[in-house]
């Protein structure tokens, strides 16, 4: 596995820990108390008299996380045992008479198999989204190879066809290699940023550029944000080449992006088309449109103005700032 960062190994190993109940997995368990109980050798040698099982809930922990239910299981019972043991007076001894003391271990043992539970439930959450991380990589690049090649095919057979209208083919052309790059990016994943005019240019390429105007400082978007962003874009500038701006002579679009607060605040406003007249219900398409920055602390509003379509687009600006 590729390791860009410092220490990333850690990470990579922590999420995809060791095999429930291989013998590596209570190996580790048995390491993960032996590190506990050095630790609480070093604190006795400052507070002899400090919680017997303080040090060993962290390790019980790290032992589910990483190697499983019955590694935390095994961590827990091997860590009663030696707290117990060690750490319990009169010590060295398993025999003890006062009853607070069982009181003790019973609250350890409570304690510790919640822990143990949890990092259980969670680890199954980890591995489960894995899987579908791994599943949705797969269908997603299928979707682009299948993609790639009925795009492919409609350009053979435009330009056979086409092939007595040179004039017609170009334009045609153009537009085709556009929403190729379009679909390339969009199924290129997450990256480590994407210019938001890029994105904007991208998608309108196949409309022409004299009857768009942009303006706003320079802005980087990243994580899985450009790619909603271009979903956005591209559905916006579909209906705009149907029912709206770009289907007239005309007919333009304006956007425009600025900071607001904590947010960046995204305008597309369309001029000089038809009249509009609002939908009676929702199409998906605005649905998509209006739901799609939820997850990005935002949110998206169209509004069906006789003017022009007006959609206002609202994000966090830590969307718009590299990642740590």
């Amino acid at each position: 596995m590729r390791v860009d960062k410092p220490g990333g190994w850690l990470s990579a190993f922590a999420r995809r820990g060791l095999r429930p109940g291989s013998a590596a997995a209570f190996v580790f368990a048995l390491l993960c108390v032996a590190a506990a109980t050095v630790l609480r050798l070093a604190i006795d040698l400052v507070s002899p008299d400090a919680v017997p099982f303080a040090t060993y809930f962290p390790a019980i922990l790290i032992a589910a996380l990483i190697a499983g239910t019955a590694a935390g299981v095994v961590a827990t019972l091997t860590s009663a045992l030696v707290a117990w043991f060690m750490f319990v007076p009169p010590r060295f001894t398993l025999i003890h008479a006062q009853p607070w003391e069982t009181i003790d271990v019973g609250l350890f043992f409570f304690a510790a198999f919640c822990i143990v539970w949890v990092a259980g439930r969670y680890r199954a959450i980890v591995r489960r989204l894995d899987t579908e991380e791994a599943y949705r990589k797969v269908v997603v690049d299928e979707l682009g190879h299948r993609v790639k090649n009925k795009l492919a095919t409609v350009y053979a057979i435009l330009r056979h066809e086409l092939r007595g209208h040179r004039d017609v083919w170009d334009s045609v052309a153009g537009r085709l290699r556009a929403l190729s790059a379009a679909d390339d990016f969009l199924v290129a994943g997450e990256s480590g940023g994407v210019a938001l005019t890029q994105i904007l240019e991208m998608e309108l390429a196949p409309y022409g550029s004299a009857s768009v105007t942009m303006r706003g400082e320079p802005m980087t978007l990243y994580g899985k944000l450009p790619s909603v962003m271009s979903l956005i874009v591209h559905e916006l500038a579909t209906n705009a080449a149907k029912y709206g701006a770009l289907s007239a002579p005309n007919g333009g679009i304006d956007i425009s992006w600025t900071e607001d607060g904590d947010d960046i605040v995204v305008e597309w406003r369309e001029r000089g088309g038809p009249a509009v007249v609002a939908p009676e219900k929702h199409s998906f398409g605005t649905s998509l449109i209006e739901r799609s920055l939820g997850a990005f602390d935002g949110a998206a509003r169209i509004d069906f103005a006789p003017t022009g379509v007006v959609c206002r687009m609202r994000f966090a600006r830590t969307h718009a700032a590299p990642p740590a």
